[in-house]
């Protein structure tokens, strides 16, 4: 009897024992990775994004001459894209990601940014999220999405190289993000996002040359939502203007020389005459042209200014009341 408790327990202990190592040996479900958040990125981003023809009439026949990107703004239809995209176009066709082509009107130009923003008329438009491209840092994960090369909603991923580089094309003076992220022809108008998903630049314009990679430019969402706004408000960016020709002096620390002033123009208003040395705007101390360019551009048309000037030997203190610069009042056609 004794004998046969003995078997029963050891066979129990085998039993338990085999289960153990059974357990042991089972393969465990291994835990999913965290997704590489540039998956959800693109998901979240490519209903915004569109692609852009720009087409001519040649010969009763409608051919598109270039392609580019396109982000939707809102639900009424606004869409942002480079200027150089659709300029020279006869017709604007815009395709959404799920393949519906649209004609598009121009609404209003910039090309001192090289924005554009056309129009269409759809329903069920998903529009971009905006973030504020002064708070990104250098180094931060980026994802630009477009149509490069024909291909439609191309994803490429990299960071911020820099946040304001300054870049000189067509006598226009641009202040861009610099990333690394592959940008090319086709990705123009398409958004550049950050790991949220949120714009923070329309990309432009990449360096193309030998020995040249990784060197992509995309306008900042700041100066983007600034000029569209204004664009969907006028037809074009209205530029305040002192109506004064300007000129650097040989010692840049004594300011900014009046060579010319502008007939019936604010600055002839307020009395400035040329001779006259502007030193100050708002406080600010000018020594160039750019200096100007940096005062003005957080002004807006309507504003009024204080100027300190020397004129012979003489302080000189004006006051004078913006207007619209006579080169800002490009409109769409």
């Amino acid at each position: 009897m004794r004998r046969r408790v003995s078997f029963v327990v050891v066979g129990i202990l085998g039993l338990i024992l085999g289960a153990c190592l059974m357990m042991l040996l089972r393969p465990t479900k291994s835990t999913p990775a965290p997704a590489w958040p540039v998956v959800e990125v693109a998901k979240r981003v490519e209903p915004s994004v569109v692609v852009v023809l720009n087409q001519r009439k040649v010969g009763g026949r409608v051919e598109t001459k270039g392609m580019g990107s396109g982000v939707i703004l809102n639900r009424q239809g606004d869409i942002v894209t480079n200027y150089h995209v659709v300029q020279g176009a006869d017709v604007v066709t815009v395709v959404l990601a799920s393949g519906a082509r649209y004609p598009a009107r121009l609404v209003g130009i910039d090309p001192p940014t090289d924005l554009a923003v056309i129009r269409i008329h759809a329903r069920n438009l998903v529009p971009i999220r905006f973030a504020r491209s002064a708070d990104i840092q250098p180094g931060q994960l980026v994802v630009a999405i477009g149509n490069s090369l024909g291909l439609t909603h191309t994803v490429t991923v990299g960071v911020v190289s820099a946040k304001d580089r300054v870049m000189y094309r067509d006598g226009w003076e641009y202040h861009l993000i610099q990333t690394d992220a592959a940008i090319n022809p086709g990705n123009s108008g398409g958004p550049l996002v950050n790991d949220r998903g949120e714009l923070i630049g329309i990309n432009s314009s990449k360096i193309a040359q030998a020995g040249v990679e990784g060197i992509g430019f995309a306008i900042p969402s700041d100066t983007v939502r600034a000029v569209v706004d204004q664009l969907i408000a006028y037809g074009r960016v209205r530029r305040p203007w002192i109506g004064a020709t300007l000129q650097a002096t040989p010692n840049r620390q004594m300011g900014l020389l009046v060579v010319a002033v502008a007939q019936g123009g604010p600055a002839f208003q307020a009395g400035l005459q040329p001779g006259d040395l502007i030193t100050a705007i708002n406080g600010q101390p000018v020594s160039s042209l750019r200096d100007v360019v940096h005062v003005l551009e957080h002004l807006s048309v309507g504003g009024v200014v204080e100027i300190r000037a020397i004129r012979g030997n003489l302080p000189l203190t004006v006051r004078l009341r913006l207007e619209e610069a006579p080169s800002s009042r490009l409109r769409a056609s």
